[in-house]
């Protein structure tokens, strides 16, 4: 019996004891694709830690997820007008930027813009920018087509019948884009811009295969589908490896968004997300992940360290000239109704 109680003594502090050495873990929620994968395992190394990284499609379903979830997620990367949300919902961490100490690599500039949806910077701080635009695969697109470089490629009558083209699950970039090619702010909810956007809308409607933000990724480089509205950074990272993939900014103009991150409130480590912020923030890892999106970076140190060809390219950082007829998304309040009310009634028709 001795023994036995000896041995069974052995075994709890065995247990005790790895128990003790057991890592942190970070509870990471991201948009697919939009970190460099490496980074995620240095960090871990560096900071003994573990981290569980899941992923979302739409500002929408991330909300939702954050509001019903069991398990609080520690870093979460919501664009602009999720941002005001959150906050108003009292679900964000105000941030001690004494913490950070690779804050000052921001843009000061982006950091003002950011302020129209997060006072201050208070809560949250700049992860990338981009615009929305056509992703297109030429061997099935005519050239002709193409030339028109405007969101009216969605109802052309090419693509009557072929059940190749999508849009995004997003109400605001899908509401937001027939605004734009009708002359309005995307952020508009007048009764004559959503009439108008609706219009629009059942014309395109007829040729949309389905509304999703992730598998034109896939598919356009397949040839499942032929058109698709989509991320500028997805677009570029799949150019870089399909020379049949094309990619156009239309005249009309485009949603400017900046996409953030955040630390929940609800947060059960948060001196491991901060460490996980200023790692993002830190010079060289920026430009690794800026160069891994394909996406613009606010991190003006990051930015002087990237490639001229990268610089230049437009399709990342466009002229000031298209970024005047582009417009950033904005929390709408209780008008938002409006707009999810028009978008959900295309999805169902």
């Amino acid at each position: 019996m001795k023994i036995i109680k000896l041995i069974l003594l052995a075994l709890l502090v065995l247990t005790l004891s790895s128990c003790g050495k057991s890592k942190p873990v970070l509870y990471i929620f991201n948009w697919s694709d939009y970190i460099e994968p490496e980074l995620l395992k240095e960090f871990e190394i560096a900071n003994n830690c573990q981290i569980k990284y899941s992923t979302y499609d739409s500002n929408e379903n991330m909300l939702t997820k954050i509001k019903s979830a069991r398990e609080s997620f520690d870093v979460v990367f919501p664009s602009g007008d999720h941002v005001s949300i959150l906050s108003e919902a009292g679900l964000l961490e105000p941030l001690d930027r004494m913490k950070l100490s690779n804050f000052h690599n921001l843009n000061s500039g982006l950091l003002s813009k950011a302020q129209a949806f997060d006072n201050a910077n208070q809560n949250s701080v700049p992860y990338f920018w981009g615009l929305t635009g056509l992703m297109y695969n030429k061997k099935y697109v005519p050239a002709e087509v193409v030339a028109k470089q405007s969101w009216s490629i969605v109802g052309d009558s090419f693509f009557k019948g072929k059940n190749k083209i999508t849009m995004l699950d997003d109400a605001r970039e899908v509401v937001g884009v027939a605004l734009i090619h009708n002359g309005f702010d995307l952020n508009d909810t007048s009764e004559a811009a959503l009439d108008a956007a609706k219009k629009t809308l059942a014309e395109w409607d007829i040729n949309i295969t389905q509304f999703d933000s992730d598998s034109y990724k896939n598919e356009v480089p397949d040839g499942t589908t032929w058109l698709a509205q989509s991320y500028n950074g997805d677009v570029l990272q799949q150019m870089a490896e399909n020379s049949d993939l094309g990619f156009i900014l239309p005249s009309e103009g485009s949603s400017l968004w900046m996409d953030n991150m955040v630390i929940l409130k609800s947060s059960q480590n948060k001196e491991l997300a901060y460490k996980f912020l200023d790692f993002l923030l830190e010079v060289n890892n920026a430009k690794r992940n800026a160069e891994y999106t394909q996406y613009a970076t606010p991190n003006k140190a990051a930015h002087e360290l990237l490639s001229d060809d990268m610089k230049n390219n437009a399709l990342i950082y466009p002229s000031q000239e298209y970024l005047a007829k582009c417009y950033m998304i904005k929390a709408l309040g209780d008008d938002i109704k409006k707009i999810d009310a028009l978008y959900e009634a295309i999805k169902m028709n």
